[in-house]
């Protein structure tokens, strides 16, 4: 009772107030509310008006401030009318009005409706999310213009700050800035807005604006139909917009789960459209500006731009719209629209060359998100108007479109819309995605897809854009995911696109996925496309310039410029060259006569087609051009010249087509190259057509061929075909090894099935390349297992020559080892390899007969072998664990021993193809048999000893059969049982000397192997023939040396050694630590 008593003496109190100041009649002072209230003001009563910042209005329904006579109203303190009525309005500007209005707090204007979630109960709250009552936070009315300028202020500290001021408004066909009619002035808006509700409006303009508009801040729409900004009528100056602005009418843009997914497409409310982004139906004298940031270059200047915007307080614009309708759209329905070109001020530094219409230095995004929603980023005309942008358009930031599971556009020039040029020197990018959903139903899962479609520039019929232009630091990109997906960065319907200059990217690119859940992709339905001008008959210029050739600093590269994908041509005379960089996909030139020129070192690969009657002249100044397999073209001239190189993979099926058919002269310059390969991989020879032509001169021609090929080229009797005799090499022409040869039918067979491995295979013009892929599917064969694992047992047989007493009490003495070792084997008749290991053995023994003992061991060596001839090094880990007994004998200077041993072994393969991502996996087991004795005599001279020894090792291993798996079935290997055994026999003299407490010893001898097989290894692809490969002699001999520091008493001994053994095969490398103790 007493609050609501105050409010009303409070309310009587201010109308005395403002009664009697309209009495005072034109000499009315100014009025500043500086404490609370709830009464509505305006400025007949008011003059000019101040709201400071600790006073504010609070009402729940009506307006609270009404503009309705030419006074001036600054607003420092918050309107709040929270949960208000229907019709309920933060400012009313009531008819036109010279004034000026300046916001710098917050307008709230909202509500008393909550959104539940009743539809589908995913706790996601439904729309609609607002009520159907009409609002607004400032809003200007009449025919008449509003004379003056409009600002409302962010209130945050710096430029890139949040905003502090925020307009909040609810409803429905509600707005936060509404300027009915004509401004008169500049119009700024720099703070921020949220707009709850179907169709909404944050900020319209809708009859135009005489100064400079600029839209900053911070706008955000969440409702169906629903708006940041409309603008529409003359527009005098130009319009700037560097806020961030989102809208969505979805009940929610998280990433969401396959099932929450499902509910929520299945649920209209909460698949909700908002409105475009950004929406311009007027005409713009003076250009349109998606700004940025300015860095500070200079000292004198605080308009670096020439913008009319200071600096320091511009932001990078940002503008996503998510849902079908565009980011930003200029069209009209209604009216032809003009947009005149930007202009700088004298404050510029380094302005434009060009005064383009509309400037796109921020980002714009439009994203579909959902299934079958098809998302565009910027849309020009297209509504049944023209739209004319002069001068051209310009991107230097970003524009992007993205759908899931629909058709993203980033740039779409629609029927209407015509611009003399597109420059870009930022990005212009369309994503795509398949939309997937999956249904389980006990153990069947069913897989719902939709494909997406890429479209990075899209220009419709009737549109009209002769030229665009890539920078060097430019990209027109089209990303496209899923099987049947497509992707088309260029596509132009309206046969007006001429011209085409390439000095940075354009690119296309498809990704497949996998569509049953196997785990594997499927294959592409469609191909990438980079341009598509197909209904062109004007005829296209496509130029490619690396405009910095010559750039080799790794910090100050610059890419080479590409175009990546299919060009698809028309009708028209199309001339396509490049003076540098790469261009990479299909062209079909359709039909006209065409042209394709190479220089400046410029590649291309790809195939050529073209229509009937049409013609291609072919002319690789200087550069590479690699044409593949179904290349079919009608050339007028071919002319390579002396710095170049044609490619040819000739098609297999249709030797005798040629794939260059001529009428003029075909020239190749001395010192031109051709590289040829097979469109498939074969056996028998064959002659291949390679062009025709009026006349062929091939300036001392040799050709270069895949590796597993030889060739030579002939010409009939008239000159006017040329021919390229191919055959598989023999085995001394490639130099193959024994093994390399006896596999080779068995692995170009498998290979054969497998398109992307032939290609490979058949891209390797040299012998290293070639054994590098080809090693790859060929298993372990060169004794890794053997050579390494065989070394523990040697070990131990050296360590028990190490023991020097004979244990007298009765508990015994242990021992331990531990061995490590690194063993190569040279690339020759075998893959090689190189391994690194280690052996860790303990022992007891007990002593017998006095000068004797006898002991038993526990011993674990492994091993990691690895093949380093192939492009990815097969990976494999060995193990032996053995357990045996042994026997040892001193009597006076004289040391004898003996050991035998059984192990168990096992091992784990990885042998892969990186480029292709196939990986084979396998674990196998085995056993082993071991034993060895030795003996030494003890030379004292003095403190030095010359000690001769003898050994012999014998160590024999059993490998199981095994199968690999993972790796698919042209590339899995099955391996048949390997027996294999290495008897050796070392003979060396050591030296040491005994003064010291630390005995230093060094050795020199000669290790001969008496008896070495290494298993054939057998092997087999899936439903393939067998192969064997051989492991290649061991048997010989070569030196050993080594060194040993110990220290020896009764109870104990310790030593650590190095060792060098170097055989005709392989070297090994070790070091040991030895030890022994008594209890």
């Amino acid at each position: 009772m007493h609050m609501r008593k105050n409010r009303l003496m409070t309310a009587t109190a201010l109308s005395l107030t403002l009664a009697a100041l309209s009495l005072a009649g034109p000499t009315l002072a100014a009025t500043t509310i500086s404490t609370a209230t709830t009464a509505p003001v305006n400025t007949t009563t008011t003059g000019d008006l101040t709201v400071s910042s600790t006073g504010s209005i609070t009402l729940t329904s009506g307006t609270a401030i009404t503009v309705n006579s030419d006074n001036d109203v600054t607003l420092n303190g918050k309107i709040d009318m929270a949960k208000s009525a229907a019709g309920s309005t933060g400012i009313l500007i009531d008819g036109g009005r010279t004034s000026d209005l300046i916001v710098n707090a917050n307008i709230t204007v909202t509500d008393d409706y909550t959104a539940t979630d009743t539809k589908n109960t995913d706790t996601i709250l439904d729309g609609p999310f607002a009520d159907d009552k009409t609002r607004y936070g400032i809003r200007s009315t009449g025919t008449t213009p509003f004379i003056g300028n409009f600002e409302f202020k962010s209130g945050a500290s710096t430029a890139t700050g949040t905003p502090v001021n925020i307009i909040q408004v609810e409803g429905s066909n509600a707005y936060g800035i509404r300027f009915e009619n004509n401004v008169q002035g500049n119009l700024t808006m720099d703070g921020g807005i949220k707009m709850e509700g179907d169709n909404n409006t944050a900020v319209s303009l809708e009859n135009g604006v005489t100064g400079t508009t600029y839209l900053s801040g911070v706008i955000a729409t969440h409702g169906t139909g629903s708006s940041a900004v409309k603008l529409a009528g003359e527009f005098d100056g130009s319009v700037i917009i560097d806020g961030s602005y989102t809208g969505y009418g979805y009940a929610t843009i998280d990433a969401l789960a396959n099932d929450a997914l499902k509910k929520v497409l299945a649920t209209p409310e909460d698949m909700g459209q908002s409105g475009v982004l950004v929406d311009i139906r007027g005409n713009v004298d003076k250009g349109i500006l998606i700004g940025s940031t300015v860095s500070d270059s200079s000292t004198s200047s605080t308009d670096e731009d020439g913008n009319g915007i200071p600096d320091d307080t511009q932001t990078t614009a940002s503008l996503t719209s998510y849902g079908g309708q565009p980011a930003l759209r200029i069209a009209s329905d209604s009216q032809d629209l003009t947009i005149g070109g930007l202009v700088y001020n004298a404050s510029a530094v380094s302005p434009p060359t060009v005064n383009y219409a509309l400037s796109i230095r921020g980002t714009i995004n439009g994203s579909g998100l959902y299934r079958n929603v098809n998302a565009t980023g910027v849309q020009l005309g297209g509504l049944g108007h023209a739209v004319n942008l002069a001068n051209g358009i310009q991107v230097k930031g970003q524009v992007l479109g993205n759908a899931v599971g629909g058709i993203a556009t980033g740039l779409l020039v629609g029927s209407g819309a015509t611009t003399p040029r597109l420059d870009i020197d930022g990005k212009v990018q369309a994503t795509a995605i398949r939309s997937l959903l999956t249904t389980t139903s006990g153990t069947t899962t069913t897989y719902d897809i939709v494909a997406g479609e890429a479209r990075a520039i899209d220009i419709a019929a009737g549109a009209t854009l002769p030229v665009i232009n890539v920078k060097t630091s430019g990209g027109i990109l089209a990303v496209s995911a899923g099987t049947q997906n497509k992707a088309v960065a260029i596509r132009d319907s309206s046969n007006s696109l001429i011209n085409i200059t390439n000095n940075g990217l354009i690119s296309a690119s498809l990704t497949s996925a996998d569509d049953n859940g196997d785990s594997v992709n499927e294959a592409l339905v469609n191909r990438a496309i980079a341009i598509d001008t197909r209904t062109n008959s004007a005829g296209l210029t496509l130029t490619q310039v690396d405009t910095n050739p010559g750039d080799t600093k790794a910090d100050t590269d610059i890419p080479a410029p590409a175009i990546l994908g299919d060009i698809l041509l028309g009708s028209g005379n199309d001339a396509i060259s490049s003076s540098g960089g790469n261009i990479v996909g299909n062209i079909d030139y359709g039909t006209g006569a065409n042209s394709f020129t190479v220089t400046n070192k410029a590649t291309y690969f790809g195939k050529m087609t073209n229509g009937t009657g049409g013609t291609v002249a072919l002319n690789i100044t200087d550069g590479a051009v690699a044409l593949l397999g179904g290349t079919h073209l009608n050339t007028t001239t071919v002319n390579v010249g002396a710095t170049s190189t044609l490619s040819l993979v000739v098609d297999t099926a249709t030797p005798t087509t040629p794939m260059l058919v001529g009428t003029g002269a075909v020239t190749f310059a001395t010192g031109a190259k051709m590289n040829l390969a097979p469109t498939k991989l074969f056996t028998d020879p064959k002659t291949f057509t390679l062009l025709t032509g009026s006349s062929i001169d091939l300036g001392g021609l040799t050709p270069t061929v895949s590796y597993l090929y030889t060739a030579n080229l002939s010409k009939n009797a008239g000159n006017t075909e040329l021919y390229a005799n191919m055959r598989l090499k023999t085995q001394s022409e490639a130099a193959f090894s024994d093994n390399q040869y006896a596999a080779l039918v068995p692995v170009l067979t498998v290979i054969a099935k497998d398109s992307a491995a032939e290609t490979q295979v058949m891209a390797q013009m040299t012998k290293e390349g070639f054994d590098r892929v080809y090693n790859q599917y060929l298993p372990d064969y060169s004794g890794e297992n053997i050579l390494g694992l065989s070394l523990g047992s040697h070990s131990l047989n050296r360590s028990l020559g190490s023991l020097t007493l004979i244990p007298g009490n009765d508990a015994g003495q242990y021992w331990l080892q531990e061995y490590g070792y690194h063993t190569t084997r040279d690339y020759a008749d075998t893959a090689g390899f190189e391994s690194t290991g280690f052996s860790f053995a303990a022992g007891r023994e007990a002593e017998v007969y006095g000068n004797q003992t006898v002991g038993f061991y526990l011993s674990y060596t492994s091993a990691t072998p690895t093949d380093t001839f192939a492009v990815s090094e097969e990976e494999m880990i060995n193990s032996d664990v053995t357990v045996g007994g042994y026997w040892r004998l001193k009597t006076g200077a004289f040391k004898g021993w003996a050991h035998a041993g059984i192990g168990f072994t096992n091992f784990e393969s990885l042998r892969q193809n990186s480029t292709l991502a196939y990986t084979s996996k396998a674990e196998w087991s085995g056993f082993s048999y071991s034993g060895g004795v030795g003996a030494s005599v003890d030379y004292k001279l003095g403190k030095f000893s010359v000690t001769p020894m003898v050994l012999a090792d014998y160590y024999a291993l059993s490998e199981k059969e095994h199968a690999e798996s993972g790796g698919g079935d042209y590339f899995d290997l099955s391996i048949g049982k390997r027996d294999s055994h290495l008897l050796s026999s070392t003979a060396m003299l050591n030296f040491s000397y005994g003064r010291f407490f630390l005995k230093p010893e060094l050795w020199v001898g000669y290790k001969q192997n008496i008896s070495a097989e290494i298993a054939d290894t057998v092997a087999m692809f899936k439903n393939g023939a067998p192969f064997t490969l051989t492991g290649g002699d061991l048997e010989g001999g070569g030196p050993i040396a080594g060194f040993r520091v110990s220290a020896d008493n009764e109870w104990s001994y310790f030593g650590i050694e190095g060792d060098y053994e170097k055989q005709d095969t392989y070297t090994n490398y070790s070091i040991a630590l030895r030890t022994r103790f008594q209890f």
